[in-house]
């Protein structure tokens, strides 16, 4: 049954007419007679008060290598140092650095400290970014490869008994180098 059929028109009016004002109150005090659905909808069409056409949604941007590096070292944090280890809960110095490229870049580094500077470009300190490598040496050659974290820190898996962590470069006999 509807209201008019009631036989009292007066009453349709009278509720069309309090309908009418309850939605003009809820809109005068910020409730929106539409479902939240609905809502977003037209907030999306008229932005600010001005016509949208099309809103697209922006990219953010990928990690760079360089992240991708240390998130994926910083996860090694702790595991032991084996000797010839390679991953992925043991680790030597080349070992890890291979490991974490690998996983983290798909760059294949060869699992020795002297293989790996042949894969790098030199550059200087100035240059170098967290996640390049560091190159440990002596009169002799290459000794010692660890991932650079930025300041004077490094991470690298430092020795028998020794766990992978975080450290300061202890000498000045390094160089660093970016894997090509």
């Amino acid at each position: 049954m509807t209201i008019a059929s009631t036989g009292a028109p007066w009453r349709a009016r009278l509720l069309r007419g309090t309908l009418t004002s309850v939605l003009a109150l809820g809109l005068a005090v910020g409730v929106s007679p539409l479902s939240p659905a609905a809502e977003a909808a037209e907030r999306v069409k008229h932005h600010e008060g001005r016509k949208v056409e099309q809103m697209t949604l922006k990219r953010l941007p990928s990690p760079s290598r360089g992240a991708k590096v240390m998130a994926a070292v910083r996860r090694q944090a702790g595991d032991p140092y084996v000797w010839g280890g390679s991953g992925p809960n043991r680790f030597d110095c080349s070992g890890l650095t291979q490991y974490v490229y690998r996983t983290a870049a798909g760059e294949q580094l060869p699992h020795s400290s002297s293989g790996q500077v042949g894969r790098t470009k030199r550059i200087s300190r100035a240059a170098a970014r967290p996640g390049d490598l560091v190159f440990f040496h002596n009169g002799g050659g290459v000794y010692h490869v660890a991932i650079f974290a930025g300041g004077n820190q490094i991470w690298h898996a430092p020795g028998s008994g020794q766990r992978v962590t975080r450290a300061a470069i202890w000498t000045s006999s390094h160089f660093f180098g970016r894997v090509r």
